[in-house]
C-alpha cells in the first residue's frame, strides 16, 4: 500500500471516530440527572414562574427528547453551528475561539518541555543502564508518572508563589499590563507580530509554572518508554552485527538504534497530546488559566451540556488528528507499518 492510500484510509477511519465521539459524549452528558434551566434560574437569583421556566426550556430545546436534541445538534454541527451557551448566551464557537488558543499555547509549551526533557533522559538512562545515573533518572521518572497534577500544582504554588514569590499564580499576563492585540489569539505570537516585547516576556513568565506542571506529568512516561525501546533494539542481532564490523559506538547508536527505537516513542508522543489537553483541565482550573479546560469546568458546574459536548469534541478532534499525524510519520519511518 502506498503512502497516499494509507493516508486516505486513515482519514476515512477518522470520520467514524468522530461520529462515535459525538454520539457517546452527547448521550453521556444529556443522560446526566439535573435540570439546567432550574439551576441557571437559581444560580442567577431569578424569581420566575412556571410560564417563564417552560418558555426557557422550549427556547433552548430542553423539552425535546434526547434523540431529537442529538439530531438537531448533528444537523447544526454539519452547518458549522455549534450551538449557543446557556451560561454566556453567546455562540459556543465564539467562546472556543476565545479560549482555545490559551489551551493550545499551554499544551504546546508543555509538550516542548516534556520532549526536550523526556527524550534525552530516556536515551541517557538506556545507554548508562544500571548505573547511578540510570537509577536516578528512573526514580525521577517514577515520581513524575505517579504524581497527581493537582497535588503537584498546589505544592508548587505554595512554594514558588506564596513563599518565594518568584512566579505568578494565574492568568496569561499581568493584570496591570495591556493585553496584546488579538491577531491569532496566541499571546506569544501576537506580541512578536506587534513588537510588544514586554508582553512577550511577561507571557513566558506566566507560562513557566503551569507548563512545567503539565509537562512534568508526562516527562516520566516519555523517558521510561524511550529507555525500554532503546534497550530492546540495542540487543537485536543487526546491532551486534554493526558493532562486529568495527563501527564506532556513536555511529551504531545514531544509525542503527535510534531510528528503530524512536518508533514507539513517536507513537507515545501522539498519545501525550491527548494527555496534555485533558490534563489542561485541572491545570487551567488551579492556575485560573483562561482556556477551554476552565470553560468546560464552569459549563459542567452550571449543566451547560452543549458547551461541554463541544469542548469534548474539539479536544477529541485535536487528539485524533495528532494520532493520525503520528501514524503517518511512523509509516514514513517504517514502511512495514503501511501494511
Amino acid at each position: 500500500m502506498n503512502i497516499g492510500k494509507f493516508i486516505l484510509r486513515r482519514l476515512s477511519l477518522q470520520i467514524f471516530v468522530l461520529i462515535g465521539l459525538t454520539m457517546f459524549t452527547f448521550i453521556l452528558m444529556f443522560g446526566l440527572p439535573g435540570d439546567p434551566a432550574a439551576l441557571l434560574f437559581s444560580a442567577g437569583g431569578i424569581a420566575a414562574g412556571m410560564d417563564e421556566y417552560h418558555a426557557f426550556r422550549a427556547k433552548w430545546g430542553l423539552d425535546l427528547p434526547m434523540w431529537k436534541q442529538y439530531l438537531n445538534f448533528v444537523g447544526n454541527l454539519l452547518r458549522g453551528d455549534m450551538g449557543t451557551s446557556l451560561v454566556t448566551r453567546a455562540p459556543i464557537i465564539d467562546n472556543l475561539k476565545a479560549y482555545f488558543p490559551a489551551t493550545i499555547e499551554l499544551a504546546f509549551v508543555s509538550f516542548i518541555f516534556a520532549t526536550v526533557m523526556g527524550l534525552p533522559l530516556g536515551i541517557i538512562s538506556a545507554l548508562k543502564r544500571n548505573s547511578w545515573i540510570d537509577h536516578t533518572i528512573r526514580a525521577v521518572s517514577l515520581f513524575g508518572v505517579s504524581m497527581p497534577i493537582f497535588w503537584l500544582a498546589i505544592i508548587m504554588l505554595i512554594i514558588f508563589y506564596y513563599y518565594l514569590g518568584i512566579v505568578p499564580s494565574s492568568q496569561r499576563i499581568d493584570l496591570d499590563m495591556e493585553i496584546p492585540k488579538q491577531i491569532t489569539g496566541f499571546y506569544l505570537i501576537d506580541t512578536v507580530i506587534t513588537g510588544y516585547w514586554d508582553g512577550f516576556f511577561n507571557s513566558i513568565y506566566h507560562l513557566i509554572l503551569p507548563s512545567f506542571i503539565l509537562g512534568f506529568s508526562v516527562v516520566g512516561l516519555l523517558a521510561r518508554v524511550t529507555r525500554a525501546s532503546i534497550l530492546e533494539v540495542i540487543s537485536q542481532d543487526y546491532v551486534r552485527t554493526a558493532r562486529s564490523k568495527g563501527l564506532q559506538e556513536k555511529t551504531v547508536i545514531s544509525r542503527h538504534v535510534m531510528r528503530n527505537a524512536l518508533i514507539p516513542t513517536v507513537t507515545i508522543l501522539g498519545l501525550l497530546v491527548g494527555g496534555l489537553l485533558s490534563g489542561a483541565v485541572l491545570t487551567e482550573t488551579i492556575f485560573a488559566w483562561p482556556g477551554v479546560g476552565r470553560f468546560a469546568v464552569q459549563s459542567i458546574m452550571l449543566l451547560d451540556r452543549l458547551a461541554v459536548v463541544d469542548v469534548t469534541i474539539l479536544i477529541g478532534v485535536a487528539f485524533s488528528t495528532a494520532n493520525m499525524i503520528v501514524d503517518i510519520v511512523v509509516a514514513f519511518l517504517d514502511p512495514r507499518i503501511r501494511y
